[in-house]
């Protein structure tokens, strides 16, 4: 494979915390994003995003050249379960979901001539993409616009009663400053998101593929054929509104950090743009020729 442009930033100034990551070797070609902490406990260090990412990105390194899909999976879900322990350890982790090492991938195989969508990484063949996202993630970036909208309703109703001065709400358009503060409406769904883990790896409405260490080798996984001479993306959900190039999409980000910095209107997600951080969420993209 020939590679065009390859970028992978997260989204703080410390880097070692960036829980996405990006290998490519003479085999493979592989984004891989560490899942967002949702944990109580707090047993990873510095995350469990970063620790799955560091895990899962070995081992892809260490891949048998003609390794199938399954085997991949197979392999990279043990490499996850084995941080787990035995005994008491490896049962907090079977009935708290929320606090396991997760990640999610995708990878393309030379000698397969195919891409594996692990989860909600995203790929683009030849400038056609292949939709990825979950449906309990729209489920829940609604939620968290219903609640931001909601919020601003009551402050502006609060404002209204001190300064005797009713204002019409203006369908969230003026979030922005509220929102680069702080994420409120965020942390309303934090048990909601916690309670996604339940579905983790089953099928269903709002069942979702991901690594965790507790994957069903019989979950199906969408795979896109890859032939000589395609050109190819890979990206984390660091890019929501990914282009075939990453100058184009950096630009849409922007676009979108302009315009709805809280993310609860144009592309509603489970999270918004914080000051001081380069995005929403770390980033990765990887444009190659296969």
């Amino acid at each position: 494979m020939r590679v065009i442009e390859r970028f992978c930033r997260g989204k703080r100034d410390d880097q070692s915390l960036n829980e996405d990551g990006l290998i490519v070797t003479d085999d493979f070609a592989a984004v891989v994003d560490g899942v967002t902490s949702k944990s109580v406990r707090h047993v990873w260090r510095p995350s469990g995003g970063v620790v799955a990412k560091n895990i899962l990105m070995n081992a892809i390194a260490g891949l048998s050249a003609d390794a199938a899909m399954r085997q991949v999976q197979v392999k990279l879900d043990a490499c996850l379960r084995m941080q787990y322990g035995t005994g008491a350890d490896a049962s907090l982790f079977e009935h708290e979901p929320w606090e396991r090492l997760q990640a999610n991938a995708v990878i393309y195989s030379a000698y397969r001539h195919e891409a594996w969508l692990f989860g909600d990484c995203q790929i683009m063949v030849n400038g056609m993409q292949t939709p990825t996202v979950k449906r309990v993630d729209e489920l829940l970036g609604e939620l968290r616009s219903f609640a931001a909208q909601a919020l601003t309703v009551q402050e502006k109703n609060h404002a209204s009663l001190d300064n005797g001065d009713a204002q019409p709400f203006d369908n969230g358009k003026d979030l922005r400053t509220k929102g680069e503060v702080d994420d409120p409406a965020r942390d309303m769904i934090l048990p909601f998101l916690r309670l996604q883990s339940q579905f983790a790896n089953k099928t269903g409405m709002y069942g979702y593929f991901v690594f965790d260490g507790f994957t069903d080798p019989t979950y199906p996984i969408r795979t896109v054929p890859v032939h000589p001479g395609d050109e190819v993306v890979l990206a984390s959900d660091g890019y929501p509104l990914l282009q075939t190039t990453l100058v184009e999409s950096e630009r849409e980000l922007e676009r979108l950090r302009h315009d709805d910095p809280q993310l609860i209107r144009d592309y509603r997600t489970t999270k918004g743009f914080v000051p001081g951080q380069e995005s929403f969420d770390d980033r990765t993209y990887l444009r190659f020729i296969a």
